[in-house]
This record gives structure tokens, C-alpha cells and sequence, in this order.
């Protein structure tokens, strides 16, 4: 007979955010539709020099190395995870008590809850607040939590929008715990808090290889804090946590930035184009800074898009603020124009 769950997990359940639909065009899930990253091909014509009967190492001395060269900090400042999902889990872990207040803005990434909760934490949302076409941050309302932790995603997902910088470090400022900016999407637009970590001992960012880098398989995040921040999460971190392949995958991308670029430079412009196209269909569409972007249908658009062979993330039901509301990715602009012609004729 199995004994009784932990308290928190009895109320917990992890969100279903992942589809499995063969074959369908999968413009849900914020990945880089521009396809793989190519250093992964040229990675594995390396596999024989990869030594997998061996463990990786301990904490990613490679890639830690390569980011700090690549932002010009010290080695001791990042944190390497199996995505920015065990980032965010550790920050759980290793700085909340049972209890403890775990704040972020809504709407937001659904695995915020999930991971204040698995931990014991009390996770408290502060609303977003409309404004015309996007959201701003209630920064006075995420203060007054008095959070352990205050976690805001910039670019938001699934909002879309960037929040100021000034806003951003305001609260930074003035928080009594940690801050973590979950910058997962901004090199979509350019924003990038990893240099006020010089200044802010407080201040967590958190950044993937999942979105511009096309590495989301591989499952690599990182977080970059000051050194005292690095060493109290690696109390909580497992060793060997990335898997040598990906390491070596996720350097090599920081190195080889062509794929980088062409993202950066391609998936806003599409992003632009196609939510052009939306409004002239009638759709209310939201301003977005990342590779994907929040509109509000006429009518249900989600499921008869999926029998056109194309899936797209309903997210009518997250958050009141989200009623009638579609979130949808851009790809290559065949994939943008063969989902535009799919969206006119269901609406």
C-alpha cells in the first residue's frame, strides 16, 4: 500500500501545456519554428568524443564558462539547469519555507504555480493591469506581497508584451527578497537585465536555449545572479543535471550565432506581419515582444484550426483577463501563411 502523498502535492497537479498531436503543425508551444538549431547536427558528428559511459560535469564548467565570456561576468555568477523550469524549481526550493509567499503577475507561465506549490510555498498572484492593446506591472501590488520570491516573466508569456526595464528595476529596488526576471523571450526584443545584476544582489535572471537559440529538446536554462544568489541554489541542485550532449550543444550555439540571428531578426518581423493579418480578420490582437503573440477571437477558433492540421494554445481559461483568447507562435512565413488562410476560413 503506498503511504499518503505529501500535504502539497494532494492540491497540486502539473498543467497540461503539452499536446501530443503527430503531425500537426505545432504553433502552441513557443518553440523556434524556424526549425533546429544546426549545431546540433555538427555536435553530433562529435559523438564519439562525447565519453557518455562518463558523467557530465558537476555544473557545467563548459557552458558556464562560455556565458560568462559571452556576458562578460564571472564564472561563479550562472547556473546551469535542465531548462529554466529546475531554475525556477530550485529558487523554490532553496529559498522558501513552508508557507512562504511565491509572487508573480497574471496571467503568467503556468509553471510558476506548480513549483510554489510542490515546495510548500504560498503562491500569490497580483493581476496584471490592461492597458489598451497590453498589460503593465503592478509593481506597488507584487511589493506589498512582501514575497520571498517575486518571479515576472519579460517578454510575459502569454501576454506577449515586454515590461520597462525602469518598472522591472523598480522593483528590483525595492522588493525584500529575491527577484527573478525570467527573460526567456527577450532576445526577441533586445531586452537583457543581465548587466544590473552587477549592481542588484537580489536579482535573479533567468534565460533559455529553448526559443531564439531552436535548443528546446535539449533542455538547457540558466540563471545569472551574483555569486552569493549561484551558491545558494547549487545547495539545492543535483549534479550532473545537463546531459553532456546538451552542454556542449548549448556552448557551441553561444559560439556559432548564425541560427541566433536569423532568429532574432526574423521570427518579431513575422510576429508583426501576421498579427497585421489577424486584426484585418477581426480578431482583437495584443502587442507582443516575443515570438508569439495573444489575440481574442470572434468566435472558438482552437479546435477547428487543430482539424485543419494546425494546433494552437487556448488559453481561455488561465485567467478571466484571457476569456476568448488564443496564443499562437510564428514560424517561417509558409507556416504563418498557411495558418492565416486556415484562421480566415474558421472564422
Amino acid at each position: 500500500m503506498l503511504p499518503p502523498l505529501r500535504t502539497p502535492l494532494r492540491s497540486v497537479r502539473v498543467p497540461a501545456y503539452q499536446m501530443d498531436a503527430p503531425g500537426l503543425l505545432p504553433m502552441h508551444a513557443n518553440t523556434n519554428l524556424l526549425g533546429q538549431n544546426p549545431v546540433v547536427a555538427r555536435e553530433a558528428r562529435r559523438a564519439g568524443t562525447l565519453e557518455a559511459n562518463q558523467y557530465p560535469t558537476e555544473n557545467s564548467e563548459e557552458l558556464c564558462g562560455a556565458l560568462a565570456e559571452h556576458h562578460g561576468l564571472p564564472r561563479g555568477w550562472f547556473l546551469a539547469g535542465n531548462g529554466c523550469d529546475e531554475v525556477i524549481d530550485l529558487l523554490a526550493k532553496t529559498f522558501l519555507d513552508p508557507g512562504d509567499a511565491f509572487a508573480y503577475p497574471v496571467p503568467a507561465f503556468v509553471m510558476y504555480r506548480f513549483y510554489a506549490g510542490v515546495n510548500c510555498g504560498r503562491a500569490v498572484e497580483v493581476p496584471l493591469v490592461r492597458d489598451g492593446a497590453s498589460f503593465r506591472l503592478d509593481v506597488e501590488g507584487l511589493i506589498a506581497t512582501r514575497a520571498r520570491v517575486i518571479v515576472v516573466a519579460s517578454p510575459n508569456n502569454p501576454t506577449g508584451g515586454a515590461f520597462p526595464v525602469e518598472d522591472l528595476m523598480d522593483l528590483v529596488r525595492r522588493a525584500p527578497g529575491i527577484v527573478a526576471i525570467d527573460e526567456a523571450y527577450a532576445d526577441f526584443c533586445g531586452q537583457n537585465l543581465v548587466p544590473e545584476t552587477r549592481r542588484s544582489p537580489n536579482l535573479v535572471v533567468l534565460r533559455t536555449f529553448s526559443k531564439s537559440y531552436g535548443l528546446a529538446g535539449l533542455r538547457v536554462g540558466y540563471a545569472v545572479a551574483q555569486q552569493p544568489v549561484i551558491d545558494a541554489l547549487r545547495r539545492a541542485k543535483p549534479p550532473f543535471n545537463v546531459s553532456t550532449f546538451s552542454e556542449r550543444c548549448a556552448a557551441r550555439a553561444l559560439r556559432e550565432r548564425g541560427f541566433w540571428k536569423k532568429s532574432v531578426a526574423a521570427l518579431p518581423r513575422e510576429c508583426r506581419r501576421v498579427r497585421a493579418a489577424c486584426a484585418t480578420l477581426g480578431c482583437e490582437v495584443f502587442d507582443s515582444d516575443a515570438n508569439f503573440f495573444l489575440m481574442r477571437t470572434p468566435r472558438p477558433v482552437a479546435a477547428a484550426l487543430a482539424k485543419r492540421g494546425i494546433l494552437v494554445r487556448d488559453v481561455s481559461a488561465h485567467h478571466p483577463s484571457l476569456a476568448g483568447c488564443v496564443r499562437v507562435t510564428v514560424g517561417t512565413p509558409a507556416i504563418n501563411r498557411r495558418f492565416l488562410r486556415a484562421l480566415e476560413a474558421v472564422l
